[in-house]
């Protein structure tokens, strides 16, 4: 009966799985997607935290914000969805673990912790209009600045990452992000975006 069962479900989408689970709110829909998607998250989460334990633990708070998140969400992509979660998640833990409180400081210029954190919040919002909203803002910034805050926002680089791969130094890094960061701040007001919480959805 339980294989039978088993059966029956792994024949449904994704999407038929999502509905079910919104329907009735039963985990075990949620876990059936899960369990689908467990090897791409694991190695997502290794690929971001390089370390097995930070990963499993990661692993398992995603499953646990797709199981609040996929109540009330309008889904219809599942796997673009559900990666946009984990990758969201992903950043955010490797931020904390960083503790990158010291390289804010440059050219005399401080920016406070709430709007650094809104600024991140832009990049990590996975709605398509703030994706649309950001690749036209990049492309108006210096190449450098553009790729600079791409890899720290969008692909969760610590600058020594980023130095390794552009081949620049720290000092240029941290430039760049920070000058990028007022440049798209400008280019934002000037598209009727009067703040960073308009945009931090």
């Amino acid at each position: 009966m339980i294989l039978k069962l088993l059966r029956k479900y792994t024949q449904l989408s994704d999407e038929q799985i999502v509905e079910k689970y919104q329907s009735g709110h039963d985990v075990y829909y949620a876990a059936l997607l899960f369990e689908r998607y467990n090897e791409m998250t694991v190695s997502l989460a290794l690929s971001y935290l390089k370390n097995e334990t930070d990963a499993e633990d990661a692993v398992m708070e995603s499953f646990e914000i797709m199981v609040a998140d996929l109540k009330k969400a309008e889904v219809k992509n599942f796997g673009g969805w559900y990666y946009s979660v984990v990758r969201n998640h992903l950043l955010k833990v490797k931020r904390k673990r960083e503790k990158r409180s010291n390289v804010d400081l440059i050219e005399g210029y401080h920016d406070s912790a709430g709007e650094d954190s809104k600024f991140e919040s832009i990049f990590n919002d996975d709605q398509t209009d703030g994706d649309k909203l950001i690749d036209e803002t990049l492309k108006e910034l210096k190449p450098m600045q553009a790729k600079c805050l791409q890899l720290f926002y969008l692909d969760g680089k610590s600058y020594k990452e980023i130095v390794s791969e552009l081949k620049i130094s720290e000092k240029e890094v941290k430039s760049h992000v920070q000058n990028g960061k007022r440049k798209m701040k400008i280019i934002l007001e000037n598209k009727n975006v009067k703040s960073i919480d308009e945009i931090a959805f």
